[in-house]
């Protein structure tokens, strides 16, 4: 058996978000390819020598890229239990978490395929601390604040370890009309394991009020399909992504604000 035939089958026992190339022709079957979004990420200049994070990272997408653009060092966190991520009432996970769906097995193995120094820690987002884990030149948070019950509590948590610039990318709210529109709205998409889904208005807010200012942003990025799902999206799913209603995100990269001296 081949190393591509071998990497090929550890990648097929693993569940995956992220569609990301492993090399030898192995691409890991994630819902998400993020691949097309990455070239539309307002990047400060190069990454060479920074220190970064990748917040809520999954399977490890925006972890590897980051040290692919240079990164001197790479730390990526998320919650290794997925029942302890924030969860209404009723949709909380009843008993323990399997070990088959402990977050942690795939980043371990693409590290291992793309030869990775990247630092996978089980962390909440809550939890970030710089007396623990430092300060970081750049912190990146996909798809993080839709999942949280408290988005300014997470952000104020990433600005707590963040000495230079903050990269969000999160779920935007598609205009219903051309009435003024709610700067987030909860449960906006339901039958989706989201709190709160902003607008490109909400978005910029929430990364003011959280000590940050936004430097650039982008226009929408639309959502591209992984192989996971590939070919088995519901024609009405499929209309809905082609309108704009659902499978809109956008960028933000911001820099943090100085803290105020202590009293």
């Amino acid at each position: 058996m081949s190393d591509a035939e071998r990497l090929r089958r550890r990648v097929g026992e693993l569940s995956w978000w992220h569609a990301m190339d492993l090399g030898d022709g192995v691409v890991t079957p994630g819902g998400w390819d993020l691949r097309p979004a990455a070239g539309r990420i307002p990047w400060p200049g190069s990454l060479g020598g920074l220190r970064c994070l990748d917040v809520g990272t999954m399977d490890g997408f925006w972890a590897f890229e980051m040290e692919r653009r240079g990164a001197a060092e790479v730390v990526a966190t998320d919650l290794a239990d997925p029942a302890a991520q924030d969860a209404p009432a009723g949709r909380a996970p009843g008993g323990p978490t399997p070990e088959a769906r402990l977050r942690g097995r795939t980043f371990a193995l693409a590290g291992e395929a793309l030869g990775s120094r990247a630092e996978y820690r089980s962390r909440n987002v809550y939890d970030l601390d710089p007396s623990h884990d430092g300060e970081f030149d750049l912190v990146f948070a996909g798809y993080v604040l839709q999942m949280v019950r408290d988005p300014l509590r997470a952000l104020e948590a990433i600005r707590s370890v963040c000495r230079g610039h903050l990269i969000l990318l999160d779920t935007v709210s598609a205009p219903l009309s051309l009435l003024p529109a709610p700067l987030a709205r909860l449960n906006a998409r339901r039958g989706h394991l989201e709190w709160f889904v902003f607008n490109r208005a909400g978005l910029r807010q929430a990364v003011a009020m959280a000590g940050f200012e936004a430097e650039a942003t982008t226009g929408l990025i639309r959502d591209t399909a992984g192989p996971g799902v590939a070919g088995t999206l519901s024609p009405s799913m499929r209309a809905r992504h082609a309108i704009g209603v659902l499978g809109r995100s956008m960028a933000i990269r911001a820099r943090a604000r100085p803290s105020p001296p202590r009293r």
